[in-house]
C-alpha cells in the first residue's frame, strides 16, 4: 500500500490523499492530478515545487475573531468582523444586569453619591462602543462595588 497526496498545484493546497495497492489503481485515481507520495497533513503543510512546506504559524486571536489561510501568499489573513457585535452583546449584558437592579425605591435610597456613581457606569457603558479602541481596545468601566 502506498499514500500519496492530491494537491492544487496552483496554490499548493492539499485537496486529498490516496492510498492505493496496485500501479492501475494509482493511475486511475491520479491521472490529470498533482501528488507526491505520503500522507501530509493539509492543515500543517502546503506543497511547493513537489515538497511540503509546514505553513506558518497561526496568529494568536482574541474573541471574535477569525483566520484564515490565504493559499496564494501563504500568510495569515486576519478578520475582526466579528469583534463589534460580541462587545455590543458584552457591553448590553452588562447594562441588562444594572437594569434588572434598578427601581424608583430601590434608587431612591441609595445616597447621592451612589445616584451620580450609578449613572456614571450606566453612561459609561453606553459610551463603550465610541471609544477610540473599540473594538479590539476597549476600557471597561468599573463597576461600583455595592451595585
Amino acid at each position: 500500500m502506498i499514500t500519496y497526496t492530491i494537491y492544487d498545484s496552483t496554490t499548493g493546497q492539499i485537496t486529498g490523499s490516496l492510498t492505493a495497492s496496485t500501479a492501475e489503481m494509482i493511475q486511475a485515481n491520479l491521472a490529470n492530478k498533482s501528488y507526491i507520495e505520503g500522507d501530509i497533513n493539509p492543515h500543517m503543510y502546503y506543497i511547493s515545487n513537489g515538497a511540503p512546506v509546514e505553513m506558518p504559524a497561526r496568529p494568536a486571536t482574541s474573541l471574535g475573531t477569525r483566520v484564515r489561510f490565504d493559499w496564494n501568499t501563504k500568510t495569515w489573513t486576519v478578520d475582526n468582523s466579528a469583534v463589534p457585535a460580541l462587545m455590543r452583546a458584552q457591553r448590553n449584558k452588562l447594562l441588562k444586569d444594572t437594569v434588572d437592579k434598578v427601581n424608583a425605591v430601590w434608587y431612591t435610597n441609595l445616597s447621592p453619591d451612589q445616584q451620580q456613581e450609578f449613572r456614571t457606569y450606566r453612561t459609561a457603558l453606553l459610551d463603550v462602543p465610541q471609544q477610540s479602541g473599540f473594538p479590539t481596545n476597549i476600557t471597561w468601566p468599573t463597576k461600583p462595588a455595592w451595585l
